[in-house]
């Protein structure tokens, strides 16, 4: 296998959907009234049917699925006039060419969300807009221009909402509805290029809206990797990641955003927030560094970022582990952390979504579904695995072919330790490119009219079992008191590890099918959800940030004198709120939660 094979997506672009996930020429559809297939090439499970993907999702939610059920994807009804822009673009002239502004519906609306589902991509399938939308959408070419366009905003009363690969779940690319002044997407994707590349300082510099994609593709090109790969790495942009302070399924080798991030520039009405010299540490006092990350949009325009890259690893080898229950592979995991033979990936699922990956599969034929039959008697009869409770390990190790061998060896050894089973290599790379898949089982499960999406916590190792069954139990009694037509469904895995705690990803759904107010049902049910995670002592977000959708929990985990301070540093740099997405604790007075309403009042005062 050479260095770059085995990738669970194809390294090559693609027409965009302008207002779901992913790319036109992906998506899962009916084959016959009981199989599904996903379409195109993209993915290593694209083109075969799945027979056994519907009888498990009817199993799980209790309802029926089939072509029959299937919603047609309605068309949006026109959007209200546009606020004029007029001085912004005549200020730019000769800076930001015509051909860069565009200020149809088509554009409006697609910048106008993110993929949150049930509040944003099911309300366009159904034919809805968001309350609010953009007014026009300008597409700069490089730094100054950018510089220039902030400063015009902040001179003609204009909002600047950044927009990078438009994957954000929390909501945060939603126009405040009772804003006023007119709105501008500042799209950065054609800000994609490469500016320098220093493979013996290890280092990379980027403009801030080139894709994963496309970042992983030209550093391959010469031998090297950031490695930086979260679930939308096809999509989502460098600016993106360090604006919502993103984490990568490779984590453990390339670690986190901001250990990838050496410095990056961030445009602000009142000027650049830069690190420089840009070099590998600094004792620097309180650094500027640190207001990049997370900002999500409030602060100003990332343009450019310094990344580290790494050569390409010599070898890169998946495997997978069985264990007979939930506890079990938790010791496994933390076994696996403590030995410091962690893999670049390496992910628990529990046992639903373990019976989830069984089921996105093509069916088994001749020797393949002997083999299939005989590993489920080694399995459920020899071992006693009971399939209903059995969860499943995937790792992908990367290195030196030394490296991988001794994690290989480690991994193995540690698992007889605790009883459980290899998997193969095979497993773990299918488990690991499932992920990838995710988002457009949710897409074809909405027009289904099934509501689904994904939520994180990070969470201490003691913790981990408390957090899921408590939030599987509020989930069903949530369920039952709103009337929901047959039953929820609730996965989770532990998609990365710390010395101190992991991080837990939830999927949750049900269908909304007869429900009076479904997107208010959903949203009613997950927010109590986020309430018992917290309870049960999980974080408000692991990765996907706060945006709107947690927004009112912020003061629960922030005191009021952190609150104060980091409003503070919003009015100093941008004292007449061009950024205003309203995000976590730049949202409008009232939105915050009762921890919040406190440090509100102290920053009126101080105002006044």
């Amino acid at each position: 296998m050479t260095r770059t094979e085995g990738r669970p997506y194809a390294p090559v672009a693609g027409e965009r959907d302008p207002l779901l996930w992913g790319f036109r020429d992906t998506r899962f559809e009916f084959v016959g009234d009981r199989a599904v297939r996903v379409t195109g090439n993209r993915y290593p499970i694209a083109g075969v049917p799945m027979p056994r993907f519907v009888p498990f999702v009817e199993s799980m939610l209790g309802v029926p699925l089939g072509p029959d059920r299937m919603q047609e994807r309605r068309s949006p009804p026109p959007l209200p006039t546009a606020l004029p822009v007029d001085a912004v673009r005549a200020e730019l002239e000769g800076v930001v060419d015509d051909r860069q502004w565009a200020d149809d519906d088509a554009a409006r609306l697609a910048h106008s969300h993110g993929q949150l589902s049930v509040e944003e991509v099911y309300r366009i399938l159904n034919g809805g807009v968001p309350e609010r939308v953009v007014d026009a959408v300008v597409f700069p070419e490089d730094a100054e221009q950018v510089a220039r366009l902030v400063r015009a905003a902040d001179r003609h009363e204009v909002v600047l909402i950044p927009y990078g690969g438009g994957t954000n779940v929390s909501g945060a690319l939603l126009c405040p509805p009772d804003e006023r002044r007119p709105i501008v997407s500042v799209d950065l994707r054609r800000m994609d290029r490469i500016l320098e590349l220093n493979p013996n300082d290890g280092r990379v510099v980027v403009q801030a809206g080139i894709t994963g994609l496309e970042l992983e593709a030209r550093l391959e090109e010469r031998g090297l990797t950031c490695g930086h790969v979260p679930d939308s790495v096809e999509l989502s942009t460098v600016g993106g990641w360090i604006a919502t302070h993103a984490s990568g399924m490779k984590k453990n080798r390339y670690g986190n955003i901001e250990d990838v991030v050496l410095s990056a520039t961030l445009v602000t009405p009142r000027g650049e927030v830069a690190s420089v010299p840009v070099v590998p540490r600094t004792s620097l006092g309180v650094q500027p560094r640190g207001f990049l990350f997370g900002a999500e949009g409030g602060l100003g325009i990332v343009t450019t970022a310094v990344l580290r890259v790494r050569p390409l690893p010599e070898a890169r080898r998946y495997a997978s582990f069985v264990f007979p229950d939930l506890p079990t592979g938790i010791r496994f995991l933390r076994d696996v952390q403590a030995s410091g033979a962690r893999p670049a990936s390496f992910r628990l699922v529990g046992n639903t979504e373990f019976r989830l990956g069984q089921a996105i599969g093509p069916a088994h034929e001749g020797l393949a579904a002997w083999s299939s039959r005989l590993k489920r008697w080694y399995v459920t009869r020899l071992r006693r695995f009971d399939p209903m409770r059995m969860v499943a390990c995937t790792a992908v190790m990367e290195g030196s072919a030394a490296e991988v061998r001794r994690q290989r060896a480690d991994l193995h050894r540690i698992l007889k330790r605790h009883g459980g089973l290899s998997g193969g290599a095979e497993s773990g790379r299918r488990g690991y490119s499932l992920t990838f898949a995710i988002a457009y089982i949710r897409d074809f499960l909405n027009r289904q009219g099934v509501l689904g999406e994904t939520f994180e916590t990070s969470a201490p190792w003691s913790r981990i079992e408390a957090i899921t069954g408590a939030v599987e139990r509020e989930l069903h009694a949530q369920a039952e008191r709103a009337g929901v037509p047959g039953r929820p469904y609730l996965s989770y895995r532990v998609s990365q590890t710390y010395d101190a705690g992991v991080c837990i990803y939830f999927t949750m759904g049900f269908c909304g099918r007869g429900l009076e107010d479904p997107i208010g049902t959903y949203q009613r049910i997950e927010h109590r959800l986020r309430e018992v995670v917290l309870e049960q002592g999980g974080s408000l977000s692991h990765h996907h940030g706060v945006g709107k959708i947690r927004r009112d929990f912020v003061g629960r985990v922030h005191t009021p004198a952190a609150i104060h301070a980091i409003r503070a540093l919003k009015r100093s740099l941008d004292p007449n709120d061009v950024f205003a997405a309203g995000n976590h604790a730049f949202g409008p007075p009232g939105s915050e939660g009762p921890g919040m309403r406190d440090a509100g009042a102290e920053s009126a005062r101080e105002e006044r």
